[in-house]
């Protein structure tokens, strides 16, 4: 299967946090991280520039709704006092327009789950919107309500170069925190729910960041060809 031609002019959306955010691209009351200063300074200007506009380009799709809100988690943070999360019932019912439902969905999330060291699993105390895995599965399940169409696509994290230069326990095994524990909670809940995973944990190779977290012009484009040597593992490039 060529996956290039299977998804000529479709219609992509995009669920994400800051990493996914671009000035004049989401909803106006959305946050944004990629605003005129921070496009300057990180070289991410315009929609060729980030991961999710390479993507849907080399797909020769269409952006249809970009979701992605600066700061969110996946989880409802205790402190939350809008539905700025993602397995809020708002977020997962804004990826489509009155006209037309997506037919392709990017999930990109868990980024601040993991910066906030929210619950991965659920314990005795713990089960409710405010664990990682409870809220990711939420999200893909309120997803496939809305939108029962669409393919989801749900990416793992990536590695920023702030963290590949951190302890292998911030990385991997066996801290219930580690940037692995919320993969392998993504990949868990990606195979339940019949999505396409697009696993780009890889700690041998970092993203370029402008800050340490938010990927400059050169790590975007090391995000967009990761997911496309994901998709090339698949045999369908």
């Amino acid at each position: 299967m060529n996956i290039a031609r299977s998804y000529q002019d479709c219609f992509f959306s995009v669920l994400g946090d800051s990493v996914s955010t671009l000035d004049g691209y989401q909803p106006r009351d959305y946050a944004v991280f990629y605003d005129f200063a921070n496009m300057r300074h990180s070289g991410v200007l315009t929609l060729p520039d980030t991961w999710w506009g390479q993507l849907i380009d080399a797909l020769g799709g269409t952006l249809l709704v970009n979701g992605s809100y600066s700061g969110s988690l996946v989880c409802r943070h205790p402190q939350c006092e809008i539905e700025s999360y993602g397995c809020s019932d708002a977020r997962t019912a804004a990826l489509g327009t009155a006209e037309r439902s997506p037919d392709v969905i990017l999930i990109l999330m868990g980024f601040n789950d993991f910066g906030n060291r929210m619950p991965v699993e659920p314990s005795p105390q713990s089960a409710d919107l405010s664990v990682f895995s409870v809220a990711y599965a939420a999200m893909l399940q309120k997803l496939r309500q809305n939108y029962p169409a669409a393919e989801l696509w749900c990416l793992t994290l990536p590695v920023s170069d702030r963290l590949s230069r951190a302890s292998a326990a911030t990385l991997r095994l066996p801290g219930e925190h580690s940037l692995e524990a919320y993969c392998r909670a993504i990949r868990t809940c990606a195979q339940q729910y019949g999505c396409r995973l697009l696993d780009i944990f890889d700690p041998s190779s970092p993203f370029e960041t402008m800050d340490g977290n938010h990927p400059t012009a050169a790590g975007m484009r090391a995000i967009s060809a990761a997911v496309w040597q994901c998709l090339e593992g698949e045999g369908c490039v």
